[in-house]
């Protein structure tokens, strides 16, 4: 599974590669967050990105 989310100025998008990505709403601080969390053979990993940030999330599956 690929998910690729376009920022807002940057011409790449960030990739995100793994057996299972889940994508979820988060808040913290009133600052409304993505939350991205990619599974790799048994192993997660998690990065927030801020919401006003982001332009398009699209998912591939390969």
């Amino acid at each position: 599974m690929q998910v690729e989310i376009f920022l807002n100025g940057v011409k790449e998008p960030v990739v995100y590669k793994g057996d299972r990505i889940d994508v979820l709403d988060f808040k913290m601080n009133n600052i409304d967050y993505k939350q991205i969390r990619c599974f790799v053979n048994g192993f997660s990993k998690s990065e927030l990105i801020e919401k006003k940030l982001i332009k398009r999330i699209s998912e591939k599956s390969e």
